[in-house]
């Protein structure tokens, strides 16, 4: 399961740059990131009992604990490298689990109207008649890639996507954001489908179709208006995990 760092106003390349330091931290002590969690919380179990000796927890979880501590130490100061003293997380950060979603971190302030917007965007693109650079921008905005809500004209001066109009282009955009996934494309009716690579037995396949599943259903009545439509809608269909509270 991956690191997962949370820290306000730090940019994506500064997160990373914090996992990094966590991973050598276990990499060099030869300590599975796993286990020194469980060692860390037994420990900050027992102080919160009150250190009773029954349930001291044992040499190898206090070990496994003072790895997680590095590690999480070694990621702050990786992550908050250069910033204002007073700025600089210490603790508390570094934890396992799913990663925050890039539509998150790509622009935090507008987080929380970017979420309510996507649904909106959905429904907008399984209407859309045909190419749309108000719903370009606007997807564009939804997804973090500009950071505020703008006009079909500035998505020209800006030089925005043609997300609903130029299909080459949203197969570049969508191979290079899912690398190893496969996309297939269907010209009439128009439909588009993104399909996992190989994966666990046990896990969901995350496998999504613009209009027709794989079992037969159909997310609308009508097929999309064109392959662009067809494949940015299944992208978005895709990322519609990434804008609930549960996806991090």
């Amino acid at each position: 399961m991956p690191l997962r760092l949370v820290i306000e106003n730090a940019s994506p390349e500064e997160m990373a740059r914090g996992i990094a330091a966590a991973e050598a931290v276990f990499k060099t002590s030869d300590v599975d990131p796993w286990d020194a969690a469980n060692g860390m919380f037994a420990v900050e179990g027992w102080d919160i009992k009150g250190f009773p000796e029954d349930a001291e927890p044992s040499d190898d979880e206090k070990a496994a604990a003072a790895v997680w501590t590095r590690a999480e130490r070694a990621a702050c100061e990786a992550c908050c490298a250069g910033w204002p003293e007073d700025k600089v997380v210490r603790h508390k950060a570094l934890g396992i689990g799913p990663t925050e979603p890039k539509a998150k971190t790509a622009n935090p302030a507008t987080w929380p109207e970017r979420k309510l917007l996507h649904p909106k965007v959905i429904e907008r693109l399984e209407t859309a008649t045909g190419p749309d650079r108000q719903l370009d921008i606007d997807i564009c905005y939804v997804m973090g890639w500009v950071n505020e809500p703008g006009t079909p004209e500035e998505a020209a001066e800006l030089g925005l996507p043609y997300l609903t109009g130029n299909s080459a282009e949203v197969v570049e955009i969508t191979q290079k954001s899912l690398q190893g996934w496969k996309i297939e494309i269907d010209q009439d009716p128009c439909d588009a489908r993104i399909m996992e690579p190989e994966h666990d037995e046990d896990d969901d396949d995350m496998s999504v179709a613009a209009w027709r599943c794989s079992d037969g259903r159909l997310h609308m009545e009508k097929p999309p208006a064109n392959t662009a439509i067809a494949l940015t809608l299944a992208a978005m269909r895709l990322q519609a995990d990434s804008f609930l509270e549960q996806a991090w």
